[in-house]
């Protein structure tokens, strides 16, 4: 064979390549502008930025990290709070103006022991440790047959650096729905748009996200206003209750193992001189009942709270809702609070603590009047989310 037939397949080789890649490439590109002009490759020190300047009130709502522990230990270290919360996602909804001290959301940082030790770490290497920490804490965290105790690995670096891979993502949110085509062409063709500031695809699809104080705005239809999570029933969490399944398996007791655990995590922050409030944190009405419903199922309910205290422990058991006056109309869904309930759960820990002869944590005024004038809604009116005001999102006959 000859070297010029050679080369000649080489060049036509290089040219089929060129033609078959060369649109891929330039749909990479797109993808990349597309993620960069929404924010979502935006460095976490820009991100704190935007958020703590008080001309605007930015949301930070991102489609590609899921963990967002880096984003919220940079946070605590800037605004320096005198109280937390951490805990799941059931704890997102504690606002800032609730407190009349410094105060910080770190929630959605733990979904299990293991993950509460690093997030208890990460307190205690803090350049500014709280003075109080609200530990929410959810009960399947102690189920022994849902979670098996396991060796505790600290996790490794924090996750928020770019991947290759982040580039295919545009495709399977057209494919899924979760963005237009509109959506798309508009977020490449216009970097810098007008109007609330939203960073993240989250935010600026539904502005959702989270605010300069760690908690979490719901999704917002522009069109309607808050949107459900999920188009599943709301209280889809009642038949797994029912049937003992997922994190709602069955269980009489707290798994000592994980009790020794948890006591570790407080032991190490008291130690610090940090007070620890633990709370266990409220299910809608609806899904309260079918758990007392299904109570010999479910043993460890009583046996959490009973453990904690005689450890010693603060604890607030808020699983029924009707503890504190609140309903099923002022849930995001089955298992998340919106504020208007956990306005009304501080307003209830407060009055346990002062009747303990402790000074209150919340700005009770505020909290009365927020209770009073948005009392039977999820959400607090806030016009720098939305214009629109709440209505009936969840469909349970709510007067809105």
């Amino acid at each position: 064979m000859s070297s010029s037939t050679s080369s000649s397949r080489e060049r036509r080789y290089l040219l089929w390549l060129a033609v078959f890649s060369t649109p891929i490439l330039v749909l990479l590109c797109l993808n990349y502008l597309f993620l960069r002009n929404a924010g979502e490759l935006m460095p976490i020190p820009q991100i704190l930025a935007l958020q703590q300047d008080p001309r605007s009130f930015c949301l930070y709502g991102t489609a590609l990290y899921g963990d967002t522990f880096r984003y919220k230990f940079d946070a605590l270290s800037l605004k320096k709070p005198d109280i937390v919360t951490i805990g799941s996602s059931r704890m997102l909804q504690f606002r800032e103006r609730f407190f009349r001290r410094p105060f910080y959301n770190l929630s959605n940082t733990v979904s299990n022991l293991n993950e509460g030790q690093d997030v208890v770490e990460g307190i205690l290497q803090s350049p500014y440790a709280p003075k109080t920490v609200i530990f929410g804490v959810d009960f399947w965290w102690f189920n022994g047959s849902y979670i098996p105790p396991v060796p505790y690995l600290p996790r490794a670096k924090p996750l928020h650096q770019f991947e290759g891979y982040f580039l295919f993502k545009p495709f399977l949110w057209l494919k899924e729905g979760k963005i237009t085509l509109n959506d798309y062409v508009s977020t490449i063709l216009r970097p810098v748009r007008a109007g609330p500031c939203n960073i993240g695809i989250q935010a600026l699809k539904r502005r959702s996200g989270f605010a300069p104080d760690g908690s979490q705005y719901p999704s917002v239809d522009p069109n309607v206003g808050i949107v459900p999570a999920t188009k599943e029933s709301p209280f889809g969490e009642i038949r797994q209750i029912r049937t003992g399944q997922d994190r709602y398996t069955y269980a009489t007791h707290a798994d000592p193992r994980h009790i020794q655990r948890f006591l570790h995590l407080v032991e190490q922050l008291r130690k610090e001189g940090i007070e620890v409030i633990v709370l266990l944190p409220p299910f809608a009405q609806s899904v309260a009942d079918a758990l007392r419903q299904e109570q010999d199922h479910y043993g460890i309910l009583t046996d959490l709270p009973m453990q904690l205290r005689t450890a010693g422990m603060s604890v607030f058991d808020a699983t029924n809702p009707a503890t504190f006056g609140s309903s099923d109309c002022e849930f995001l869904d089955g298992v998340h609070p919106g504020d208007i309930a956990d306005a009304r759960l501080l307003l209830w820990i407060d009055a346990e603590r002062q009747h303990q002869g402790l000074s209150a944590l919340g700005d009770t005024l505020e909290l009365q009047r927020i209770v009073e004038e948005e009392g039977g809604h999820a959400t607090a009116f806030d016009p720098r989310v939305t214009p629109l005001h709440e209505g009936d999102f969840l469909h349970l006959g709510c007067k809105k």
